[in-house]
């Protein structure tokens, strides 16, 4: 199967960013630097963004090259992500409950981070809503979920995972809009329900969600995603104009914010076809230079490789080290925050080296068992 460079050291970079904005959230650095933190936390709604691009790149490159039957697919997919994230929310859940001890006593002052939707999650799950809460994170449906019906469904327990379900959800469709987009009419068809979806999500028709956790709320990244696969499957090559003008557009149809995430994917892809071209300008050597330090270098990958866990995994470690600082030992802020850089992050690295370890290969290798999968695949046709 074709192998493209740089895609795990892209997401070693996307994962990390969101990490230091969640750092700077969970220890008031947010009021203390409000403008830096401000940006910080752009650059990570950014980060995501890229990641489901990059999601619908992967997925459609891998339906394009493996053929199989839609059980086997989905259970694969399932057994890729569903046991890190397991043991993730077992440890959000506990996560979550510490966060509440920790800052609904304002114990900075005005510096606390802001505890207004802390005390509504905790109101919510206060009154009985635990449980659906539980159900709706178990089925990873719960970014679907708007406030309107389960208040913030899409971050409860587990911050990260709203993007994990916005994943889910395109998974579960994902093979039939990618059979669909090998046809003229059918990809007109796909843009126009994207387009379509975005509309009605933007008016509110879905209920009332902070990031787009919802499918049709970012079918349009996912469609970035897909378009650069099924172009460079077309031999685009090195003319990645016409590519970058796409992601453009559809960016526009969003806003200023929405374009961002499109540009720095169309910078990558760009980065990714020069490395392979055999050309002496100066802006091309330098920028395959770029791309082999910083995405292809064996750091990069292997930080990539264990991007997934620690993705998932740091909120609860820093809610942990936080509850520590601040309860235990009744520290201010300054020292909290170089407490939480000095033990939560190279804590979430051990943690993800574990997870990726134990639990991630492991079950990747156990989905990879035809043993395992055909019986499920041959109910599935009978």
């Amino acid at each position: 199967m074709r192998r493209f460079g740089g895609l795990e050291g892209l997401r070693a970079w996307l994962a990390w960013t969101v990490v230091f904005s969640h750092i700077t959230s969970f220890t008031g650095f947010s009021q203390l630097a409000p403008a830096l933190a401000k940006s910080l936390g752009q650059v990570a709604d950014c980060s995501v963004m890229v990641f489901t691009i990059l999601s619908g790149f992967v997925i459609t490159h891998l339906l394009l090259e493996r053929r199989e039957p839609y059980p086997r697919y989905i259970v694969r997919r399932f057994l890729r992500i569903y046991p890190v994230y397991a043991v993730a929310l077992l440890a959000g859940i506990g996560g979550t409950y510490l966060a509440f001890d920790t800052f609904l006593s304002h114990p900075w002052g005005d510096l606390t981070p802001a505890t207004q939707r802390m005390l509504m999650q905790s109101e919510s799950l206060a009154s009985g809503d635990f449980p659906w809460h539980l159900a709706a994170h178990l089925s990873m449906l719960h970014g679907a979920i708007s406030s309107q019906v389960l208040y913030e469904s899409q971050y409860m327990f587990l911050g990260p995972a709203w993007s994990l379900s916005l994943e889910w959800q395109f998974y579960l469709v994902a093979p039939l809009v990618v059979a669909l987009a090998t046809h003229r009419l059918g990809q007109v068809l796909l843009t126009a329900l994207a387009i379509w979806g975005y509309g009605l999500y933007t008016q509110g028709v879905f209920g009332e969600f902070m990031l787009p956790s919802v499918l049709p709320g970012a079918g349009l990244y996912f469609g970035v995603g897909i378009a650069t696969r099924f172009l460079l499957k077309a031999g685009v090559g090195i003319s990645a104009f016409p590519l970058a003008l796409l992601m453009l557009g559809a960016g526009l149809l969003m806003n200023a914010t929405g374009t961002t995430p499109i540009l720095v994917w169309a910078a990558f892809v760009c980065m990714m076809l020069l490395k392979n071209e055999p050309t002496a300008d100066p802006v091309s050597q330098g920028a395959r230079w770029t791309f082999a330090k910083a995405f292809a270098s064996p750091i990069a990958r292997w930080l990539g490789d264990r991007s997934y866990a620690t993705y998932l995994i740091h909120m609860p470690i820093v809610q942990l080290v936080t509850w520590v600082c601040v309860r235990q030992f009744g520290m201010g802020l300054v020292p909290t925050a170089l407490t939480v850089v000095l033990v939560a992050v190279p804590g979430t690295l051990i943690a993800s080296m574990l997870l990726h370890r134990y639990v991630e290969l492991l079950a990747i290798q156990w989905g990879r068992r035809p043993s395992r999968l055909a019986p499920v695949a041959d109910r599935a046709a009978g």
